[in-house]
This record gives structure tokens, sequence and C-alpha cells, in this order.
């Protein structure tokens, strides 16, 4: 299908652009360039995913998934700052998300020092929206494929491009280039292994077992042992 939305309102449209049904959502939906292929993203695919005969739908604090012919709601999950999601090779979905609550997007304009939200990873059950379990890797999901889910977090601090003697905002409070990478069991979410480096790369890509690092003036290529 087609999906056009503006705001809360999601359109549905056949390949022939005939309207399907439309339903409205509980927020907006956030704006994303590339929603089709989940490679084009970092994050994994969204806010619109069709998917057998479902489509899932997340706007700014809620994921909704719609049975794709009618339009009727199967399940809602409450989440706010979805980023993108994957499908394993059952079917299981992984849900890159935050533990921000309602309240920050009801009370946007105020600001809450206190408040530290944290990126979360979800496995859910995408027939009934359960949640198998969350996990708090310090990153977000960034590639699924059968046994292999890593998660990824990464920092590049300013450059000093005006010539002030190397004093940026992150040199000055002492922010570093760093990534780390993380192995999590798709049973569970628990982390199997963790491999960190303290500078930051260009493009990070895997495929199962190898991990290709491009960094400015060099490119690394890591592979480890899988039973």
């Amino acid at each position: 299908v087609n999906v056009l939305t503006a705001n809360k309102l999601a359109v549905v449209l056949d390949k022939s652009n005939k309207k399907l049904w439309q339903n409205t959502l509980n927020f907006n939906v956030p704006a994303r360039l590339n929603t089709a292929d989940a490679d084009s993203s970092s994050c994994g695919e969204g806010p619109c995913v069709e998917r057998g005969d479902s489509l899932y739908i997340f706007d700014q604090g809620v994921l909704t998934a719609f049975d794709l012919a009618t339009g009727n709601a199967r399940w809602r999950l409450p989440s706010v700052g979805i980023a993108g999601m994957f499908f394993d090779d059952q079917g299981m979905m992984y849900l890159n998300t935050t533990t921000a609550s309602l309240d920050s997007l009801r009370y946007s304009n105020q600001l809450d020092i206190t408040r530290k939200d944290v990126n979360v990873v979800m496995k859910l059950e995408p027939r009934t929206g359960k949640t198998l379990w969350k996990a708090e890797p310090g990153g977000l999901v960034n590639y699924v494929s059968g046994k292999f889910i890593y998660s990824v977090y990464s920092y590049a601090p300013d450059e000093d491009d005006e010539g002030t003697g190397g004093y940026t905002a992150d040199s000055i409070m002492g922010r570093q280039a760093t990534i780390t990478i993380k192995r999590l069991n798709p049973s569970n979410g628990h982390i199997m292994w963790e491999h960190c480096q303290d500078q930051c790369p260009c493009d990070v890509r895997f495929d199962r077992n190898s991990i290709r690092l491009v960094f400015k003036k060099e490119v690394q290529v890591l592979r480890f042992f899988s039973l």
C-alpha cells in the first residue's frame, strides 16, 4: 500500500491510489526521509512499515499495529521517541525507543533538568504487541540478522574549524570521540560482548559476524568466531 501521513492523520491507498481507509493517530508522525528500507537508516524502518497483513505506524508517542485490510487497530504501545524498528527471521520486532514519558510531549515547552531519558531496545511479538524483553544497552540496535543483533553508540566531538587554538565546547567539557558496539542475545536482550574504541567512524556496516568500520584515514574489518 501507499501511506500518506500529515500530523495525526494516516491515509492508506492501494497501488492505483484508491483510498482504502484512514485513521487518526494519538500524536503527530515524525518526519523521515527514507522509510522503505532498513538499510537506508541505521535506526531501522519507520514511521510506516507494511509487513504481512499488518501496517505499523509510530507517531511521537505511540506505536500502533493496524489491520492492513480494514484499518482497525490491533494493538497500541505507548512509547516516546521511537527511532525505528527491525524484524528478525522469525518475524519478531525490535524497537528502538527511549525511556521518556508522555509528559515530555504534553509539556514539551517545559525544561526538566532532573529528567534523564536513555535509549531502550524492546523485543515485541508483532501479532499481539506483547513485550518479550526490554534492554538498555547504551545505544540503538543497528543490525538484526538471525542470531546476530548489534547495538551501536558513537560520538563525534566538534572540531576546531575556526582556528581558536583547538578549543571547542566538547574539548572544554572533556568529551572525546568514541564508539561502542555491543552484541545482544536475541532471547533475553543481555549483552554478550562489547567492543570500544576512542575514535568515531564515518560509517559502520555489519554482515553477521563481520564488522566494517570506516574512519577518516583507515578502514577496519573485525571478525569474531561464532558458534
